[in-house]
């Protein structure tokens, strides 16, 4: 018999493409547009770690501006799903202008480089925190909410996987690698646009909003509403458990494409297996992650993960050049952690928002999801750009139209650290948050009856 607060699948696999084709713009990006702005554009790694810091803050502020808008939206096709229908094409569209090379001046680059993030990332915040506030508007059953997230990061990693792959079948295999990297680079840019596009507009078409709209209970004010968030204690941990687990991702995409290419001496003609593998074993552990949260709890399996994950994470400093099998052996044990990571702490996210309703008597998802959104980007900006410039602080050399560049051995030992230590130390601060985390299934099943007994 289905449970009453229980989706279909069909649903959950409609929702899941969403957040497919947002990582698939999401992934790529990650993977890639630091490595393209260095090694295609020919930007310094310092100008690169700008421009990334720049379009990434611009994407913070608007994900809060947009949380509060769609908070406040009413139509007929509810909150949070407009944003999808309106938003896919425009996005997949900035989408491919960010990896063209118009211009060979470097000022005139890193300004239409800023110029055209800034419109990506713009959309990018149209869609992708109306989708994510969307979640828990779906279902209020605590363990659906784990199953509907496990589904969303199944759907995320293929869209990681399908960007990280992709990108590289298209410009090292299909192509010819770095000598075309010019005229490859666009042509995958219209590719993963028009997938990204129809994924987002598909999960429009099969998801549906069912919690009561309150958003005539929320107060307007920006400030107003996230100083309250803030002085939700359950808020302010959850969002250290956040920020510190997707820094800790951001920097291992950011840093990703230069330790196998430099660091490992992977060839360019096997770049996509390897791309691959951390992505193929994330998906296939997802559903192991989510029974062992049934079983465990989110808390006590989101800090076993996090300890796991460190593991072969610090292994990356010792990883030998040129070792297939052990690159490969280290590159699942990520791809589980990382699997771990996601699911886990989106799954997380969500639960804050009873927490939130039940003390202030309001449900702002957008606001709350906005809010995250901007604090944690903020600091991943700040950080993806201090270990982008870092690279060159370990004497990295840029390269452009097509020249091959040898590193120097402080350069390789510095992509190694930045690939390992730093994101294992990110890690060890969100467990930290996570323990002293106070949400678990009784408090929050506590927190929906108290919402009830209220109305």
């Amino acid at each position: 018999m289905k449970k009453e607060n229980s989706l279909s699948k069909r649903e959950k696999v409609f929702y899941g493409l969403g957040d497919m084709g947002n990582n698939i713009a999401y992934g790529a990006i990650g993977f890639y547009f630091v490595f393209f702005l260095t090694d295609v554009a020919g930007i310094s790694p310092l100008w690169a770690g700008y421009i990334f810091m720049v379009i990434r803050m611009w994407n913070a502020v608007c994900d809060l501006l947009m949380g509060v808008i769609s908070d406040h939206t009413k139509s007929r096709f509810g909150r949070r799903r407009p944003y999808l229908l309106f938003g896919a094409i425009p996005l997949g569209i900035f989408f491919g202008l960010l990896w063209l090379v118009p211009f060979k001046d470097h000022l005139q680059q890193v300004f239409y480089y800023t110029l055209i993030g800034i419109g990506f990332n713009t959309l990018y915040s149209l869609v992708a925190i109306p989708y994510n506030a969307l979640l828990p508007e779906m279902s209020q059953d605590y363990n659906e909410r784990t199953s509907i997230s496990g589904f969303k990061m199944a759907f995320s990693f293929i869209g990681s996987l399908l960007s990280a792959v992709g990108v590289t079948l298209i410009v090292d295999t299909i192509f010819q690698g770095k000598e075309s990297y010019t005229r490859s680079f666009p042509v995958m840019g219209v590719v993963m646009g028009v997938v990204l596009m129809i994924c987002i507009l598909l999960a429009f078409i099969g998801t549906k909003e069912r919690v009561k709209d309150k958003s005539g209970e929320i107060n307007g004010n920006i400030g107003r509403n996230l100083k309250s968030l803030l002085k939700l204690k359950e808020f302010r941990l959850v969002l250290g458990v956040f920020i510190f687990n997707m820094v800790a991702f951001d920097i291992i995409m950011a840093i990703y494409i230069f330790f196998l290419k430099y660091s490992l001496q992977i060839s360019d003609d096997l770049s996509y297996v390897f791309m691959a593998v951390p992505l193929v074993a994330a998906v296939i552990a997802t559903p192991l992650w989510v029974s062992v949260s049934n079983k465990l709890g989110k808390k006590r399996a989101y800090i076993i993960s996090s300890i796991y994950f460190i593991l072969p994470l610090l292994s990356c400093m010792l990883i030998p050049a040129g070792n297939i099998v052990i690159t490969i052996i280290i590159a699942v044990l990520i791809g589980v952690g990382i699997s771990a990571s996601q699911v886990l702490v989106f799954s997380i996210l969500p639960d804050v928002v009873e927490v939130d309703e039940m003390k202030n008597g309001v449900r702002r998802e957008g606001m709350m999801y906005g809010a995250t959104m901007l604090l944690y980007k903020i600091s991943s900006a700040i950080l993806v750009a201090v270990v982008t410039a870092a690279m060159g602080w370990f004497g990295y050399v840029e390269s452009a139209s097509g020249a091959v560049i040898t590193q120097s051995a402080s350069a390789v030992l510095g992509i190694r650290f930045l690939m390992g230590c730093v994101p294992a130390l990110s890690l060890v601060v969100s467990i930290i948050f996570m323990k002293l985390l106070p949400i678990e299934k009784s408090s929050f099943e506590d927190a929906k009856k108290m919402i009830s007994e209220k109305e």
